[in-house]
């Protein structure tokens, strides 16, 4: 009697899946375990620290009461919280392709789930980015992608978003920022943030760099050499052809892996500058690409998902300092939120939902 075929959950086999599962513990191949009590009940913790901040740290920063707030949130032209909504899954969409190109064989709709699922959870739980990429990995493994190339996806959407996000956006707005200040020098900001920044992009550029080394075939090769008898046996000869489909991958479809990232991060940068203008505040337009470059440097930091509440903080306070009225700012602030972590949290959950309950597709390529 022949082989019955693979189950629907039974995505098909690669040959090195078998050793790369020793590796990688057999990612995706079941979905992420539910966060116990205590992530929720640090997510909890932080849901709270964020409305905190929001509730007193953001008045206090920009030096309006929640009465003027309030007013100026209600006076908001009608297009202002639709234009959110748009570019915050724009945002998605554009992101979700990167995933695409990095995962070949995979669906655009499957890739947009898994990422706007892995999205949520990282908004959603402190230290939820694990569980997001596993959740990414089980919802392109269901789809029929094979292991290697899940991880090779990963992998290369992980080290795009890390180059361009946390190197080039940071870089971008302190040049934008000492441009600004050389231009229009009525308006000036306090460099001292400008140092932060420099430093928080002083650690993902090491942290590149030193995956650049590790990616060396020769480093890893004696590195690998030096750990026999701690790597299983065939796992080395599979971390090398891994290694080789990456820095392939990275180095044929550069261009196709970073414009969509690129994109989202200008898509947000357009909320933004709607959210100052949908207040009738007016800031030079590199000014607003220094503050938005600012908000992605406080996103970096681990007290809240994202940095939520952190990066409305001071980036109110910046506005003040660049000359928009109190209320103004803090308004402008509550709605580049929506943009900024409503939307994905909203989608990431109704994203982690479908997966959940959707037949598993057989079909794994267009």
């Amino acid at each position: 009697m022949s082989a019955a075929p693979p189950g629907p959950q039974d995505p098909p086999s690669d040959p090195s899946d078998e050793h790369l599962a020793l590796l990688s513990e057999d990612l995706g191949a079941a979905p992420p375990a539910r966060p116990g009590a205590g992530r929720l009940l640090a997510a909890v913790c932080s849901g709270l620290l964020v409305l905190a901040l929001l509730g007193w740290g953001l008045p206090w920063a920009t030096g309006a009461s929640w009465s003027r707030i309030a007013a100026t949130v209600g006076g908001l032209p009608f297009w202002a919280l639709p234009a959110m909504v748009v570019l915050g899954a724009t945002a998605l969409l554009l992101e979700a392709m990167t995933v695409r190109t990095a995962v070949p064989g995979a669906r655009y709709r499957t890739t947009l789930l898994g990422h706007t699922a892995s999205q949520g959870a990282s908004l959603a739980l402190p230290g939820g980015s694990v569980l997001g990429l596993g959740l990414l990995a089980w919802i392109l493994r269901r789809a029929g992608i094979a292991l290697p190339v899940v991880v090779t996806g990963i992998l290369a959407a992980s080290l795009v978003e890390m180059a361009l996000t946390s190197v080039l956006v940071p870089l971008l707005g302190g040049g934008a920022l000492l441009l600004g200040s050389a231009v229009t020098p009525a308006i000036s900001l306090r460099t001292g943030w400008l140092w932060a920044a420099l430093l928080a992009v002083a650690g993902a550029a090491l942290a590149l760099i030193l995956c650049a080394v590790l990616l060396r075939r020769g480093v890893l090769t004696v590195l690998l050499s030096r750990a026999e008898g701690l790597v299983p046996g065939g796992t080395a000869a599979e971390v090398l052809r891994q290694r080789d489909a990456l820095v392939g991958m990275l180095r044929g479809r550069a261009v196709a892996l970073a414009l969509p990232t690129l994109a989202a991060r200008a898509a947000q940068w357009a909320a933004l500058w709607l959210a100052i203008e949908a207040v009738g505040a007016e800031v030079p337009l590199l000014f607003t690409l220094a503050v938005f470059a600012l908000g992605r440097v406080l996103a970096l930091v681990p007290l809240t998902p994202g940095g939520a509440g952190i990066s409305e903080t001071v980036s109110g306070a910046v506005l003040v300092a660049l000359g928009v009225a109190s209320a103004d700012a803090a308004a402008a602030m509550l709605l580049l939120l929506v943009a900024m972590l409503v939307v994905p949290l909203l989608a990431g959950g109704a994203a982690v939902a479908l997966a959940l309950a959707r037949v598993p597709s057989r079909a794994a390529a267009d």
